[in-house]
């Protein structure tokens, strides 16, 4: 029985001035009306029914994510006491997931990723489910086909692929193969060797496993951690349930999935993604996504209106539609204006913009965070 584990507990600091902590991310819209979250609930609802779904986030925007999203079960809204990276929260939700299904399978995915093409989406994830179904041991990792030389994704090294039933079954969508290791944000030097090797993917954060081997995984590789959940999994639908997690979620080691497992683990299955598929890491992804919407000289104005005199490359956004930005003599530069901050920024600088959350935290400005 397949179970979906969406991860919607990240605020996305690199999207500042519309990304806050009272509107992460993923509360954020971009190529639909929809927001991200609405977006990766529909786009699942195809293959999984909505009381099989799952949101991992935090106490404070748990009521948020409940009034967005009255469909899903309040009970399936798991609430993280204190953010401790993916790993200890994954393994929270496989505990819950095992307790209702013992027989689940999981895919685990975040909640403000764009993926085009949904039908080839959907069977990526079959083709995923049946893998693990043909053997239980494997970790089933999506990987992208860079496009490229990013230094802001993790890289997936292929080796060989595989051939069984149910890879011959899919074999007209895409190829599995086993992973030979997981790398880090390469350098952009490395990134060109990578890219250039056709041996790479991107590292989508996109996981398919049986909920028990990533429990007994955990407890392997992470024995505190799997001690901890142990003890709140023995509290699960108690009156203490909600007490025990508060206090010994915290006390889990800080630890991402990747680290955790993936990096330790054997049987670990990459599938090369053939959908359309963005992360909006930064504000500079809007040009991938709204490409052919530029004008002229490469501008992007998105829901407002731009008068651009000898500018090229430049990225607007605002919310309020009549609002003009009249750009004279710059180039490669990103303002995105909201209610009461508006960032201006290089494109070669947007990923320090977490630079300026820091800086608003010393001054105590906490208006605009």
């Amino acid at each position: 029985m397949l179970h979906a584990v969406i991860l919607a507990g990240g605020i996305g600091s690199r999207l500042w001035p519309e990304s806050r902590q009272m509107r992460a991310k993923q509360f954020l819209s971009f190529d639909s009306n929809r927001t991200m979250l609405e977006s990766t609930v529909a786009r699942l609802e195809r293959i999984i029914p909505l009381g099989q779904m799952w949101i991992l986030t935090t106490e404070s925007m748990s009521e948020q994510i409940e009034q967005l999203l009255p469909i899903i079960p309040n009970s399936h809204i798991l609430k993280e006491p204190v953010p401790r990276n993916t790993a200890p929260c994954i393994g929270l939700a496989a505990a819950r997931i095992y307790n209702e299904c013992p027989d689940s399978t999981m895919i685990i995915l975040p909640s403000d990723h764009i993926i085009r093409n949904e039908n080839s989406f959907c069977q990526t994830i079959q083709f995923a489910a049946e893998l693990v179904d043909e053997n239980p041991e494997r970790l089933i990792t999506l990987g992208i086909k860079p496009t490229f030389p990013s230094t802001s994704y993790g890289y997936i090294e292929r080796d060989k692929s595989i051939i069984s039933n149910v890879t011959k079954k899919w074999e007209n969508l895409t190829t599995a193969y086993t992973v030979n290791r997981f790398h880090e944000k390469p350098q952009h030097d490395k990134a060109i060797t990578f890219i250039e090797s056709n041996r790479f993917a991107w590292n989508a954060g996109i996981f398919v496993w049986k909920s028990i081997t990533i429990i007994n995984l955990i407890a392997k590789y992470e024995p505190e951690i799997g001690t901890i959940l142990y003890q709140i999994a023995n509290k699960f639908g108690s009156r203490d349930e909600k007490k025990f997690i508060d206090e010994l979620f915290p006390q889990c080691k800080n630890i991402s999935i990747d680290y955790a497992i993936l990096e330790r683990a054997n049987s670990i299955v990459m599938l090369e993604a053939t959908f359309d598929w963005d992360d909006i890491g930064t504000w500079q992804a809007l040009d991938r996504i709204y490409a052919g919407k530029h004008d002229s000289k490469n501008n992007l104005a998105l829901s407002s209106k731009i008068l651009a005199i000898d500018s090229n490359g430049c990225i607007v956004r605002t919310d309020n539609p009549e609002h003009l930005f009249a750009l004279l003599g710059i180039n490669d530069v990103i303002i995105i204006q909201s209610n009461n901050a508006t960032l201006i920024a290089k494109k070669e600088n947007e990923e320090s913009v977490r630079m300026i959350i820091d800086e608003l935290k010393k001054r105590n400005w906490t208006e605009y965070l």
